[in-house]
């Protein structure tokens, strides 16, 4: 390699000038690069949702779900399908087919388009995607990956009702926002016009023999007030509309309301196009906004709630500023060791135009500037020095003994080429085997190691061709040749290293000792996933009520809760979304775990810049406690970015499996109080179907037709059966009330239904009518709120909260549970979520760090040539391990994905200590000295640049270790583990790897 070095001294202006070049393309490469939040992650998912209009869910289960499930079962389930979920609620369907990494998603999609599309469903299904306009498709596939959620939401609020909010927001505001470029859709949420609801009283209806298209055709067009209304008269003996039902002006069952800061308001969301550049299209996006503000009048504005690009500028910004002192204190260092200010500053342009070299490569494979390429640059700043260090201290040495500029330069290289290649080569080679990791670190981690890569080779390149050029500067013409002498430290090394010689057994014994030690650690530091999280800190509050709450009750307290919220000093802001509107993605995701509906509300909390997280996690739940007797306040963290937030979260999921809806509740029951005695598992809840009474009428043609009803009467009849079922909006009518219109709903009566004889003495149509006992067989029969399968199994999910640090061991403590069960067959239990991705990513990470320990020997041994020297550089990676767990235990970090990547890099980064000290004994050999006097002259020799290697790593890593910021405690883990292992490593280098030498080659 060292005639890479040769070749670049011929002309060194022309070397000089191509590494300006570089760094020019680079710079301008640098600014092209998109920025993002996280890396562009493939997930293997997607869902196709379906819209069944006033359904139950036992039929939507079975004209939607079942079909489309046997489907792609049938089509995927031997082709890459890992997983498949559906969730069937009232009205809706949403199934979600996870597969194992690697599969053509682009494939998944044309096969469900073209499968789907050949399915036969019913006619309410068809006729809602013709209700919802042109483009619209019912059912809905919709692939799910990092752009699904919104990078920007918006509020807009105002002195005017919600409607009118949302008549501006799509006529004004999505349009404009609809054209910017990088902006895929524009969303809006709430701001539902008002409707007229009548909600009848079964009883009353029964009482009087009144009926529903009674009260529709007798309803006028004009009324002054809602009173009017009210007074409406039905007939005879004076009974009135409000004798039977109440009225009101309110938003439909199947809307949602939304408030920001405790004001109505409509919500705004903007995803953006795959390609898109957040930041970018963010800051075109907010000045878009600024213009239109002054357009929307008075008392009219519009606010950002959450915008993801302030969050990546943020991290982006801690994470610059933490490499730019991590550079400064490794070229600190340099100068410390060498004393040269020269020396120093040559050091230092390895940094910058390695990290340069290696933006220009990420622009090249399309890769972005995210949390973790720059955490990747980040951590590398120490080692991409190293390289330059050792040619220059070789160089510098040289120099001060009297050798020429050309033979100083060349003899330098001759010398350290070879090894710092082979250390380099073998750092960046253990990232390969992450190629073949499966799963979201897989995606997650390879762009990372690319990043690492590029700059690591830029750095081995710089350090054999630009150093040396520049070298020429290192030492005064005039200044004197200097003979070398041993300096303090060196002389403590010399000591101390023979004393070794003499001890070898001993300190051998003591390195393995300390290595059984370290093993040891392992249950005290404790196994997770990962640390930190890749979005906006938030606090998320759930809200329900029992499923008859209608979503006025859902509102008054949600509102309760926004006034504590209000009130405290700590909160930025907050929003409120009250009921689950059907065509939301928030409303498909809540119905996906079996949620949403009237009764339920969720908050969104935005804290201060520096509140702090928990503190406020415990105010907030202690405060809304005793708020509500007959509902439900769940307060938890969240991310304001949804999926990256769930990249990272400690959660259990555990799927109840089997055939018998009532054996499943019976396990899931039991295990549900099991697990309320796990210490560390909060939050603990079941999605287990709660039983709803359902008004079931079974129509009797023979009854029908000797019932007397005319033929018009019996065609309204079906519409009048889901109006008594379900509820619904009265097609085709409007009524005028001051100076606006409303639309009408009637509100269903099913839910409120006494008993089934009740249900038969209820009457039906106009102006003739019959009970419905006269023409249908009518029961209230008990249904379920909605209907959970797993790979097309019923089933039940338990979901909680693991709070501990140490994941692994409440998985254990979990699974001891499950395992005490009784006996249950026909059910079984599933592990799924953070335990099923730990297990299957730890089995990966160790076949890798295995596989890159064999890479690194195979790189070792075909550049030095030989078995026994690559077997005694191959020990300094287990001495490795013994610093990286005693860090963690010290610091508090566990076992997670992020510090097995560390231990991963460890791999390639401590052998370069070991490669160049056995180097230096193998040259000082062949000058013909003993075994010895080769490891005392070698060690002496190589001890400044060693240590000044691993001080600049150590050093460069400490202002990421020292992080807390929930954008980079996952690069804080990796550094912990990094700077653990390089102190270990190093130092027992120095002194076992002498010692095992001298064992080896005793004699000699």
């Amino acid at each position: 390699m060292w005639h890479i070095t040769k070749w670049a001294l011929r002309s060194r202006l022309v070397t000089i000038l191509l590494a300006l070049a570089v760094a020019g393309a680079s710079l301008w490469a640098f600014m092209g690069i998109k920025v993002e939040l996280m890396p562009d992650i493939s997930l293997p998912y997607t869902t196709v949702v379906t819209v069944y209009p006033q359904a139950t869910p036992d039929a939507v289960v079975r004209d939607v779900t079942t079909p489309i499930e046997r489907f792609v079962w049938d089509e995927w389930a031997d082709k890459g399908l890992k997983h498949l979920t559906s969730t069937s609620s009232e009205g809706m369907s949403v199934i979600m087919a996870e597969f194992e990494y690697g599969t053509d998603m682009n494939a998944v999609g044309e096969s469900l388009n073209e499968g789907i599309s050949k399915i036969s469903f019913p006619q309410a299904v068809t006729n809602f995607a013709a209700m919802m306009g042109a483009n619209a498709k019912n059912p809905q596939i919709i692939p799910i990956n990092m752009n699904i959620m919104p990078m920007v939401s918006l509020s807009l609020s105002g002195d005017l009702p919600p409607d009118q909010l949302k008549q501006i927001a799509d006529s004004q505001i999505v349009p404009l926002l609809s054209q910017l470029d990088g902006v895929l859709r524009v969303d809006t949420e709430g701001g539902e016009k008002d409707y007229l609801v009548i909600s009848p009283d079964p009883a009353k209806m029964t009482q009087y023999g009144i009926t529903i298209s009674q009260i529709a055709g007798i309803l006028g067009t004009n009324y002054s007030s809602l009173s009017d209304i009210e007074q409406i008269s039905l007939g005879g003996d004076d009974i009135k509309l409000s004798d039977i039902a109440t009225i009101s002006l309110s938003p439909s069952p199947s809307s949602a309301i939304t408030r920001t800061n405790g004001k109505p308001s409509v919500g705004i969301s903007v995803v953006k196009t795959e390609s898109a550049n957040t930041v970018e299209t963010a800051n075109a996006i907010n000045e878009k906004i600024a213009e239109l503000q002054g357009t929307l009048g008075d008392g009219v504005t519009i606010s950002t709630v959450f915008d993801q690009s302030d969050f990546i500028g943020t991290s982006i910004s801690q994470l610059e500023e933490k490499a730019i002192v991590g550079g400064i204190l490794a070229v600190l260092v340099v100068f410390f060791f060498l004393w040269a200010v020269r020396a120093s500053l040559i050091a230092a342009i390895s940094i910058p135009l390695s990290i340069f070299f290696g933006f220009l490569c990420m622009s090249l494979f399309g890769i972005t500037l995210n949390i973790l390429t720059l955490s990747a640059m980040t951590i590398a700043v120490g080692r991409l020095i190293d390289d330059s260090i050792v040619i220059i201290e070789v160089i510098y040495r040289r120099l001060r003994a009297g050798e020429s500029f050309k033979e100083a330069a060349i003899g330098g290289a001759k010398e350290v080429a070879t090894p710092i290649t082979t250390a380099t080569l073998a750092t960046v080679a253990i990232f390969a085997p992450l190629m073949f990791v499966g799963g979201i670190v897989g995606e997650m981690f390879v762009p990372f190691a690319l990043t690492v890569t590029f700059a690591m080779l830029a750095s081995l390149i710089v350090a054999l061709t630009l150093i040396p050029a520049l070298s020429k500067w290192l030492v005064s013409s005039k200044q004197k040749v200097v003979i070398a002498k041993d300096n303090w430290y060196q002389k403590v090394y010399i000591k101390a290293l023979k004393w070794t010689l003499g001890h070898r057994l001993a300190v051998v014994a003591t390195a393995v000792l300390l290595l059984i030690g370290s093993a040891g650690l392992l249950p005290m530091a404790g196994t997770s996933f990962m640390s930190g999280s890749f979005g906006e800190e938030t606090i998320s509050i759930s809200i329900s009520l029992p499923a008859t709450a209608d979503v006025s009750a859902t509102s008054a307290l949600t509102a309760k809760v926004e006034a504590l919220l209000g009130a405290n000093p700590s909160v930025r802001s907050y929003s409120s979304t009250i009921g689950t509107s059907a065509t939301s993605m928030a409303g498909i995701m809540s119905a996906s775990q079996g949620g949403g509906g009237a009764n339920t509300a969720s908050i969104i909390v935005y804290l201060n810049s520096d509140a702090d997280l928990q503190t406020e996690l415990s105010n907030i739940t202690l405060a809304s406690q005793g708020i509500t007797t007959d509902g439900v306040i769940q307060v938890s963290s969240g991310s304001g970015d949804s999926m990256g937030g769930s990249i990272s979260s400690s959660s259990i999921n555990l799927s109840i499996q089997g055939q018998n809806r009532e054996e499943i509740a019976s396990i899931t029951a039991q295990l549900l109080e099991m697990l309320k005695g796990v210490d560390g598992l909060e939050e603990l809840k079941s999605d287990l179907t709660t039983v709803v009474p359902v008004l079931n009428i079974a129509v009797d043609p023979a009854k029908v037709a000797t019932s007397g009803l005319s033929p018009a009467q019996l065609a309204q009849l079906q519409q009048e059966f889901v109006l008594l079922m379900n509820g619904g909006a009265l097609p085709g009518t409007t009524i005028t009330l001051g100076s606006g219109s409303y639309p009408v709903y009637f509100k269903g009566i099913a839910g409120r239904l006494s008993d089934a004889e009740q249900a038969k003495n209820l009457k039906i149509g106009f102006p003739v009518s019959v009970t419905l006992n006269d023409i249908a067989f009518v029961g209230v029969v008990a249904e379920p709120s909605h209907v959970s399968h797993t790979d097309t199994m019923l089933s039940a999910t338990i979901t909680g909260l693991i709070t501990e640090a140490n994941v692994g061991a409440v998985n254990a403590a979990v699974q001891e549970q499950v395992d005490a069960l009784p006996s249950h067959p026909g059910v079984k239990v599933v592990t799924a979520g953070i335990a099923e991705q730990m297990g299957d990513t730890f089995i990966q990470m160790g076949i890798a760090i295995l596989v890159a320990i064999a890479i690194v020997f195979l790189i070792v041994i075909l550049m030095m040539r030989s078995i026994r020297n690559p077997l005694l550089i191959m020990l300094s990676i287990p001495l490795a391990f013994i610093g990286s767990m005693l860090a963690l235990v010290v610091t508090g970090y566990t076992l997670g994905v992020s510090a097995l990547m560390g231990m991963l890099m460890l791999v390639g980064i401590v052998l370069t200590n070991a490669i160049v000290l056995v180097s230096m004994v193998e040259q000082q050999r062949k000058h013909g000295l003993s075994v010895k006097d080769a490891l005392i002259e070698g060690g002496k020799i190589r001890l400044r640049p060693i240590v000044m290697t691993a001080l600049t790593t150590i050093l460069a890593m400490i202002p990421m270790a020292l992080s807390v910021s929930s954008g980079t405690m996952l690069s804080a883990e990796l550094a912990i583990v990094v700077i653990g292992g390089m102190i270990s490593s190093t130092f027992l280098t120095l002194f076992v790897i002498p010692a095992v030498y001298s064992m080896v080659y005793r004699g000699k």
